[in-house]
C-alpha cells in the first residue's frame, strides 16, 4: 500500500504519551467497541466484535501515513470490502501461524459461513471498525504494543455478568502482572514459562516485557498457556503476535488440574501444521498444472 501519495480522510484517534495513558486508552477502546456492537446488533456474540478488533490489531501498519490510509480505506469500505478484509486477515494468520490456527477458530469461522454474513451483521462490523479506529486502536499499538493487553478488558465488557461468572473471567491488572513477573525472575533462553490459568495472557505479557527490559528476547523462551475459556485463548493467540512471543508457543484448551491438556494440544498443533503443509502442496501443484496448461496451449 502506498500511503503518502493518496488523499486521506483519517478517522485516527489519540496517541498515548505515557503508559497510564495507554492503559486508559485500552478501556476507552473496549467501551467504544462494546457500545458500537450493542447499538448496531442485538445478538450476544462477543466473538464478532472481538474478531473485528483482532483483525484491526493484526493489520496495524508501522508507518503513521500508512496507518492513516488503511484507516480511511477501512472506514469507507463497502460490505464486500469489509468481509474481504476479515477473510484475508484470518487466511494470512492461518498461513503464517498454522501451529496456533486451532485456537483462532472462534474468531475466524464467522466470516467463512454459508450463507455469508448478512448485511445487518456487516453494518455492525462497520460500526465497530469506526469506533475502534476513532478511539485510537492503531495509535495505541504503534507506541505501546508491549505494554497493554487490548483483549482482556474488551472481552470483559463484551460479556454479560453471567457469562463472565460462567467462565471465571478475571482480568489481571497490568501493574500486578508486572510485579508478579518481576518477582518470579527472568526466564532464560530455552526455558519454559507455564501459565495454567492464562486467560488473554496478561501474565505472559508481563513476563515477556521483563525479559526485554533485562536484555533478553521473548522469542527464545518456550511459552505454554492453558485455560478453559476458548474465546480468551483465541485472543491470546492474537496477543502472541502483538507481543512478539516468537515461534515456541503452545496454547491449550483444558483444565490444567483435571485432564491431559498438554498431549491434546500438542496433537492439535501437529495436525494443524500437517494440514497446512498439505494445503500448500496442493496449491503449489494446482498452480503448476495451470502453468503447464498455458504452456501446452501455446504449442502448435
Amino acid at each position: 500500500m502506498g500511503a503518502s501519495s493518496r488523499p486521506v480522510r483519517s478517522p485516527s484517534g489519540p496517541t498515548p504519551a505515557t503508559r497510564a495513558d495507554a492503559l486508559a486508552q485500552v478501556h476507552r477502546i473496549a467501551e467504544a467497541v462494546d457500545h458500537a456492537w450493542h447499538t448496531a446488533h442485538s445478538s450476544d456474540r462477543p466473538e464478532i466484535p472481538l474478531s473485528v478488533v483482532a483483525a484491526l490489531a493484526l493489520r496495524t501498519p508501522a508507518d503513521a501515513d500508512e496507518r492513516a490510509w488503511v484507516a480511511a480505506q477501512l472506514t469507507d469500505a463497502d460490505d464486500a470490502g469489509l468481509l474481504g478484509f476479515l477473510r484475508a486477515t484470518w487466511q494470512l494468520y492461518a498461513h503464517t501461524r498454522p501451529d496456533l490456527t486451532p485456537r483462532i477458530a472462534p474468531l475466524a469461522m464467522p466470516w467463512f459461513t454459508t450463507p455469508p454474513p448478512d448485511r445487518q451483521l456487516l453494518r455492525a462490523v462497520r460500526r465497530i471498525v469506526q469506533a475502534a479506529l476513532r478511539a485510537g486502536l492503531h495509535e495505541l499499538l504503534a507506541v505501546a504494543r508491549d505494554d497493554v493487553d487490548l483483549f482482556g478488558p474488551l472481552l470483559e465488557v463484551l460479556r454479560t455478568p453471567g457469562a463472565r461468572t460462567a467462565h471465571s473471567q478475571f482480568y489481571s491488572p497490568p501493574d500486578l502482572a508486572d510485579l508478579l513477573a518481576a518477582c518470579l525472575g527472568t526466564p532464560q533462553p530455552g526455558e519454559s514459562v507455564l501459565e495454567p490459568a492464562a486467560g488473554t495472557g496478561g501474565l505472559l505479557r508481563a513476563a515477556a516485557q521483563t525479559i526485554r527490559e533485562r536484555g533478553g528476547d521473548p522469542a527464545q523462551v518456550r511459552w505454554v498457556a492453558v485455560d478453559t475459556d476458548k474465546l480468551a485463548l483465541a485472543a491470546l493467540a492474537i496477543n502472541v503476535i502483538i507481543w512478539r512471543l516468537g515461534p515456541h508457543v503452545l496454547i491449550a484448551h483444558g483444565d490444567a488440574l483435571a485432564d491431559d491438556w498438554q498431549a491434546r494440544a500438542v496433537g492439535e498443533r501437529a495436525e494443524a501444521i500437517t494440514l497446512a503443509r498439505d494445503v500448500q502442496r496442493a496449491a503449489s501443484a494446482l498452480d503448476l498444472f495451470r502453468r503447464l496448461d498455458r504452456t501446452d496451449g501455446d504449442r502448435p
